[in-house]
């Protein structure tokens, strides 16, 4: 009896091994960190998984001891009880009772330590790793510590080998984006965040690749005030846009006098003809290639919401102000049933979605449901994809079906692709179809 109360206490120390190395490994570690704040326990469990080498080296040791031991106390010793007791019910057995002993101790001895010693310990140590780190952490701190010696021979041993084998570890901690994205559409996807939080954080993490020309108002698109232009002119142009800050020009864009303040004009209203222009801020010129986090960069050291995009050449391409960079993260449009012609998207009676060419590649993204565009980084809005898709500009009621949505020209504005109806298909009809 004495032999399978060792066995039993061999099982459960190598579940205890099993649990702490399955705690620690799936631990997250900013969870850990917060919990070290107050747990000495979670402080340990912290290092500990810091150093994963040190603490497979100890489990490793410490599951080969016991896998040792067990063969020694359990196997000869067990397999003699049961050999006994067959010979006793079954003598006409006695010459195979040995055999037949030693066979059913070492499965009953494999199945309590796979079951009870490993299964059953990582499967509990998966419900709360965090909790069962901090709880083991201590004990297995101490044995890391008794067994230094051996777990630093293992460790360079293994180092040496990875070494060889051309493998280093030295980024093993690091997270990529698209590992932060999977998490996201993860958590999207069990109910942890829902649609609006997701598409944020993917503005989020999209905004420190797109660049100025990717936010920007295009040129055709800017209103500007022209000083060269009458008091009652420059005022009608206030009065429809309803913009708070307005570049200003004399005569045409080739030469730019500043920025409006509107509200640098209330004090002035009173006067019969105020002098609308008198203190304008000097303009601020970025290039289209310049990217959004240095572009928010930008207007905070200048103090300024709005700049000039302009090319390499000098020539200004559009516009783009500080609620663009807030509108890439947080959505400047929503698809509504509204017949307002500057609308960006209007949902039709059929369900079909009358879609401006100015649609950017985030706001179309979130429109089919989260896609990927291929090649969005030739291009900022849908009218792109579809001049990517043809390799020329289209006519109109042209079309492509991709993504499972049918996508068709409805209207050009000269060169320009105005108009789209974009029309969810009942099947994908395949990737890329043109006609």
């Amino acid at each position: 009896m004495l032999e399978l109360a060792i066995v039993a206490a061999l099982i459960l120390l190598n579940a205890f091994f099993a649990l702490s190395e399955m705690a620690l490994m799936t631990s997250r570690k900013l969870r850990l960190k917060q919990m070290a704040q107050t747990s000495r326990g979670a402080r340990a469990a912290l290092t500990l998984a810091e150093h994963p080498d040190n603490l497979l080296s100890t489990v490793q040791v410490g599951i080969t001891l016991i896998g040792v031991l067990t063969g020694l106390f359990g196997g000869d010793a067990i397999g003699a009880m049961i050999a006994e007791w067959l010979a006793d019910i079954w003598p006409n057995a006695r010459e195979y009772s040995h055999a037949i002993g030693i066979g059913t101790a070492v499965s009953l001895i494999t199945a309590g330590q796979v079951i009870f010693g490993e299964l059953i310990p990582k499967r509990l140590a998966l419900t709360n790793p965090e909790q069962i780190a901090a709880v083991v952490a201590m004990p297995l701190y101490w044995l890391s510590r008794a067994a230094r010696p051996v777990v630093m021979v293992l460790g360079a041993i293994n180092r040496g080998v990875l070494r060889l084998l051309g493998i280093r570890d030295d980024n093993r901690n690091a997270i990529s984006e698209e590992e932060i994205r999977l998490l996201v559409s993860e958590g999207h996807e069990q109910g942890v965040i829902d649609a609006d939080e997701r598409n944020m954080m993917n503005r989020v993490l999209r905004l420190g690749d797109r660049t100025a020309d990717s936010l920007m108002t295009p040129r055709k698109k800017v209103i500007w005030l022209d000083a060269a232009a009458s008091y009652d002119d420059n005022v009608e142009v206030m009065r429809e846009s309803q913009f708070s800050r307005f570049p200003v020009y004399r005569g045409n864009d080739q030469d730019v006098v500043g920025v409006l303040e509107v509200k640098t004009l209330l004090d002035r209203f009173a006067d019969p003809q105020p002098e609308i222009f008198r203190n304008l801020r000097e303009p601020l010129f970025v290039s289209e290639s310049t990217h959004a986090m240095k572009l928010l960069e930008i207007f905070r050291e200048e103090h300024q919401s709005l700049a000039l995009v302009v090319d390499e050449y000098g020539e200004i391409q559009g516009l783009v102000t500080l609620s663009d960079l807030m509108g890439a993260v947080v959505g400047r449009l929503q698809a509504a049933e509204n017949t307002d012609e500057d609308a960006l998207v209007v949902t039709r009676a059929d369900g079909s979605l009358l879609v401006d060419g100015s649609l950017p590649n985030d706001d179309l993204r979130e429109l089919i449901g989260g896609v990927d565009l291929p090649n969005d980084e030739e291009y900022n809005t849908v009218a792109g994809l579809m001049i990517d898709r043809f390799g020329r500009i289209p006519h109109v009621g042209e079309f492509i079906e991709w993504a499972g949505w049918r996508f068709e020209v409805v209207d050009l504005d000269g060169a320009r692709i105005d108009k789209l109806l974009l029309q969810k298909l009942t099947e994908d009809e395949g990737d890329d179809i043109t006609a």
